[in-house]
This record gives C-alpha cells, sequence and structure tokens, in this order.
C-alpha cells in the first residue's frame, strides 16, 4: 500500500513536470468527419444563400462564426494532457472574419441611417403630391414611412447589405426607377438634347449615404469570398493534423 502511494506521488510529480493537467474531463466535441461536413456545407451556403436568397445570408454567417465554440472544444480536446509546446492550433480566421463582417454591417447601418437623417432622407425636398405622383397607391404617412424604413434595414441586416436578392434576380429598393417596376413616374421626361450627361457632376450629388452603402456592400462581398476561401483552406489544415 506504500508503494502504491509512493508510486503515485512519483508520477503526479512527473506529471507535474511536465506541465500535464490532471483531473481534467474530456469534453464532448463533435465528431472530426462530421465537423468537417458541417463546416462544408456552411461554406458551400454561403454562395449558394447569396444569390438565391440574400435575406438568409445574416443566418449563415452567424451559424459559421458560431461553429468557433465547436472548433475550440475539439483544440482543446486534442491538447488535453499535452505540454505547451506540443500542443496544436486549429484554424479560427474564418470565423472572426464572420464576426467583423456582421460589425460592419451594423456599423455601415448605423452611418447610414444617421447620414439621411442628417440629410433629410432620400425624400427631402418632397411634398406628399409629389410622392403619389411618382409611386402610385403607396401610403405615405409617417407610422407607414418609419414602418418601410424599419423594414428596409432589417433587411440590410439580413444581407448584409449585399442587396437583396431572390433566385439570381436583385429587387431593387427607393433607388431609380427600379424600385417601382422600372417605369419612370407620370410626367418625367429625360433631359432634351443629345449629349450625355456629366458623370463627374452626378456622382458629385449622389448622396453621401448612397456612396457608402455601396462602399459597404462591395466589403461586404470580398469579405464573404475570403471567409469560403480561408473556410477551405482551414479544412485543409484540420485534415492534415487529423490524420
Amino acid at each position: 500500500m506504500k508503494n502504491s502511494k509512493k508510486d503515485r506521488i512519483v508520477r503526479m510529480e512527473m506529471e507535474d513536470d511536465l506541465g500535464i493537467k490532471r483531473g481534467t474531463k474530456k469534453r464532448f466535441v463533435v465528431p472530426n468527419k462530421v465537423y468537417v461536413l458541417i463546416k462544408l456545407i456552411l461554406i458551400a451556403a454561403i454562395p449558394a444563400v447569396y444569390f438565391l436568397c440574400s435575406p438568409l445570408l445574416a443566418d449563415v454567417v452567424l451559424a459559421y462564426f458560431g461553429l468557433i465554440v465547436v472548433t475550440n472544444n475539439i483544440e482543446k480536446n486534442f491538447n488535453l494532457g499535452l505540454k505547451k509546446d506540443l500542443r496544436i492550433h486549429l484554424p479560427k480566421t474564418d470565423s472572426l472574419l464572420c464576426l467583423l463582417l456582421v460589425i460592419i454591417t451594423i456599423a455601415g447601418i448605423v452611418v447610414s441611417s444617421v447620414s439621411m437623417t442628417q440629410k433629410g432622407g432620400m425624400f427631402e425636398g418632397f411634398d406628399e403630391s409629389m410622392l403619389e405622383q411618382a409611386v402610385e397607391d403607396e401610403d405615405f404617412s409617417s407610422s407607414k414611412f418609419v414602418w418601410m424604413q424599419v423594414w428596409t434595414k432589417a433587411k440590410d441586416v439580413g444581407t448584409l447589405m449585399t442587396g437583396t436578392r431572390y433566385l439570381f434576380q436583385e429587387q431593387r429598393g427607393f433607388g431609380g426607377f427600379g424600385g417601382f417596376g422600372g417605369d419612370p413616374p407620370e410626367g418625367f421626361s429625360p433631359p432634351s438634347g443629345s449629349d450625355m450627361p456629366d458623370m463627374s457632376e452626378l456622382l458629385e450629388d449622389l448622396p453621401f449615404s448612397i456612396i457608402f452603402e455601396s462602399i459597404v456592400k462591395a466589403v461586404d462581398t470580398g469579405l464573404l469570398v475570403v471567409i469560403c476561401v480561408c473556410g477551405l483552406l482551414s479544412v485543409r489544415k484540420f485534415k492534415k493534423l487529423t490524420k
């Protein structure tokens, strides 16, 4: 009995020297093949949802970010009982980029909303009769207009400000005549003369919110591509580490 106790003390001292932790329970982790399958499904879902139903983009990206919890559990399970210099680190860049994408989207929506409020919105200078002439059978009461703004911002969050698309068809909002079915309002007449308008002047007259939203849209779309690429690279590295 004394020898077994002495051996136990010696073994514990050796574990302490090696930096091995005792009393740590093994965490429940997703099997490696299931983890890889889930990650590949989420990677494939990003371009699919982007083109087929973009309002679901935020859900997919948030689910992808939530995968970081599973990744951490797998990493800790791999490193259980190992010295610090022998521990492995699974790539999490793709999940962190998902968080960055959401933060950029929220910041973009806030800045765009503030700039529109300061400028009086896209209908600044229009009275009710002018608005009704541009869009027939629409209720421009304050309550409905607020609801329309809330719904637009909710769609911006869902699409991560990349535009609303259903089955490869982009749904336009109030920018241009596309949002009203493609036809110009009654009484609209194009500028006379054959000279094309100066594009530099047109760009100077564009509201800051529209320019800012275009920049955020490009940045978010680029981040989605980077996330997919980083995700595929992380799957490749994960397979190498688990062989």
